[in-house]
């Protein structure tokens, strides 16, 4: 069989080779670096995708999900800055599993978004936006 096929969504193994796959990844440190970092964490009910904000307000950030990827876009305001002031930025994590089977919420306070992707409810199983509490 093919490896692929025998994946299971929250096998412990195959998670942990895809964080250390994506914390080694030279591209996602440089995008954390020009656009805004992002830590993934796994617990026993949830994976939770947390992204530093810095400059953003929770009006100005979405959070979408299509297929295996969580999609987070936000407009940094920097004053001091005026070329970069306003400039939309976005960050894609693709996930070894298709998140829109999940049920996910997202929590934005303090310039930080905590978006959770609950390991055991199901969600309505297609692509959308998730609101921001």
């Amino acid at each position: 069989m093919n490896k692929k096929e025998d994946f299971h969504p929250f096998n412990l193994d195959e998670l942990e080779k895809w964080m250390e796959d994506y914390y080694l990844d030279p591209l996602s440190s440089y995008l954390d670096q020009i656009t805004f970092r992002i830590d993934l964490y796994d617990t026993e009910a949830e994976i939770i995708v947390e992204a530093l904000l810095t400059g953003c307000v929770s009006k100005d950030v979405t959070v979408s999900l299509k297929e295996n990827t969580v999609i987070i876009k936000a407009v940094k305001i920097d004053e001091t800055d005026p070329i970069r002031c306003g400039q939309p930025c976005m960050r894609k994590v693709k996930l070894p599993f298709s998140v829109i089977k999940n049920r996910v919420s997202a929590n934005f306070s303090n310039e930080i978004l905590e978006i959770f992707i609950n390991k055991k409810e199901a969600g309505p199983g297609c692509d959308r936006d998730i609101s921001i509490n």
